[in-house]
């Protein structure tokens, strides 16, 4: 189960390690109880982090119906121990494995104006373009928030009415500063609206500074598409641990278990390397894999950032893993996650967007949305921005079609998406270019066939008209043309006062087009 070489990289070779520690425990004591059994084993130098709430978790495969015949769960707590006495941890009988409780990092390419600009600076070309000319001028916008809006037809969405209203989107990254919260002295000075809980649920809101602001940028990205959407904020940047995100997935899952939010978790961060812990980034069945695939089951929508490991102007902290095979990692490529790459407002391939196959899935990354552009910062960048903009396109869907599931999603986006590389998926690009309008008319378009029309409403003022439809009720008849207006109500009178049956496009609760037997 762990790989020591891992646990214990060069430069610490017998040094503390913190880990996560997988164990069974009866199912009629509780998650609690498992810092109880934590304390009483006999393993000198672990120390147990009883500040850290054990977290349950679902079985794994191979776990499950020996767990149930014993009446058993999983628990998952936190630890610190010498790394060369990792063996003895595992031996404990009660004890399923131990994982390396490695740093996370956020995917951007720019930090708070303070911090440091070379993160920000043009990256340098190493192999070819996969996809016409690249866009390796991260620090350099393209256009702005507004501009993203109407290049993916937000904003023909937002006439409809459709805003985000009713969406929670829980940010899980770096912290965000809120309006109305108690930020801690030395923050920014900017707020960040909508706010409306988090984790840790003591503090939430009131820091975004270990990340550079990336949470405030993330959230800023996600209203800019869905300006009526609200926020959690879902910090996991106390000690940059992965522990800290298998928590803050699990207060998701028990917020939607109570009332239904969030329903959308962004996430803009990962690894850079395979090294950095193999344990995870390979496998599966890793803890906190298991437990976005739990977020998942629970109906919440699941996106990850691709990373920023492109082979053509890779990240700097990629080292040699760059490029097609060598730059999605973990649970940023699990097949059901919605995957997303990076291209510009022009078009333009990303070239740090990095590339599938994925770690865990071949078919990865899934689209590509827009990075490059001023939004919280001078230039919001990284796979890290192109997320949190599709995050709030996925939140616009929802709200349209509020029983759409993940996979309904990310279907229709991959459907509409528009091709820029090789015909169909490809490893660069995925699908292509997402294309919020399209995708949102795929999910709410109805076409009602063989009905019968009982009844007409009009008024001579805004071409305001209804037409009743039998077992279905009143729907509005569209008054985007006059002549289409005009020519749909004459037809529907006429399949009234005739009994003829009719089939109709319906979005909305409005008729579109119609077709008169």
């Amino acid at each position: 189960m762990t790989n020591l070489e891992a646990m214990n990289p060069p430069g610490s070779e017998g040094g503390m390690q913190q880990v996560i520690v997988e164990m069974r425990v009866p199912q009629s004591q509780g998650t609690g109880f498992a810092l109880q059994m934590a304390q009483g084993m006999n393993v000198p130098g672990f120390q147990l982090d009883t500040s850290y709430d054990p977290v349950p978790m679902s079985p794994s495969e191979e776990q499950a119906a020996r767990l149930a015949a014993a009446n058993e769960e999983v628990v998952i707590v936190r630890g610190t121990i010498e790394a060369s006495r990792i063996p003895e941890l595992e031996a404990q009988p009660h004890v399923l494995g131990v994982w390396r409780d490695s740093k996370v990092t956020p995917f951007s390419t720019v930090v708070a104006p303070e911090e440091n600009k070379s993160l920000v600076q043009p990256l340098a070309p190493l192999a070819a373009c996969p996809i016409g000319t690249c866009d390796c001028t991260p620090r350099t916008a393209k256009g702005t928030i507004s501009d993203v809006a109407k290049y993916l037809g937000v904003d023909q969405i937002w006439s409809m009415g459709i805003r985000g209203d009713g969406i929670v989107v829980g940010v899980v990254d770096g912290g965000i500063t809120a309006e109305g919260r108690p930020v801690v002295s030395g923050e920014t000075s900017r707020r960040i609206p909508r706010v409306i809980g988090g984790w840790p649920t003591s503090d939430w809101g009131t820091r975004a500074s270990a990340w550079g602001e990336h949470g405030n940028m993330c959230a800023t990205d996600v209203l800019g598409m869905a300006p009526q959407a609200q926020i959690y904020d879902i910090r996991i940047s106390n000690g940059d641990a992965l522990s800290n995100a298998l928590a803050g997935f699990q207060w998701a899952i028990n917020q939607h278990k109570t009332n239904g939010t969030p329903h959308i978790l962004t996430n803009s961060w990962g690894y850079f390397q395979e090294n950095w812990d193999p344990d995870y980034t390979k496998n599966p069945n890793h803890p906190f894999t298991r437990k976005v695939v739990e977020a998942l089951d629970e109906g919440i929508l699941v996106l990850f950032a691709a990373g920023n490991c492109g082979g053509t102007c890779p990240d700097s902290r990629c080292g040699s893993d760059t490029g097609p095979g060598r730059s999605i990692w973990g649970a940023n490529g699990h097949p059901r996650v919605m995957t997303v790459g990076a291209v510009n407002i022009n078009e333009q391939f990303v070239g740090y967007s990095s590339q599938g196959p994925a770690a865990l899935d071949p078919q990865k990354p899934d689209f590509c949305s827009i990075t490059h552009f001023r939004g919280y910062f001078d230039s919001d960048s990284g796979t890290s921005a192109a997320t949190p903009i599709a995050a709030g396109v996925v939140a616009l869907l929802k709200q349209g079609n509020s029983s759409a599931t993940q996979d309904e999603i990310k279907k229709a986006l991959k459907d509409t998406a528009k091709d820029i590389g090789e015909s169909g998926w490809d490893r660069h690009s995925g699908a292509g270019i997402i294309r919020g309008k399209a995708a949102f008319d795929t999910l709410t378009q109805i076409w009602r066939n063989n009905v019968k029309i009982r009844g007409l409403w009009a008024i001579n003022q805004d071409r305001n008209a209804w037409v009743y439809v039998n077992g279905l009720g009143w729907r509005k008849i569209s008054p985007a043309n006059d002549n289409i207006f005009f020519n749909m109500l004459v037809q529907l009178a006429a399949a009234k006062a005739g009994d003829r049956s009719v089939n109709f496009l319906e979005q909305l609760g409005v008729v579109k087009q119609i077709y008169v037997w």
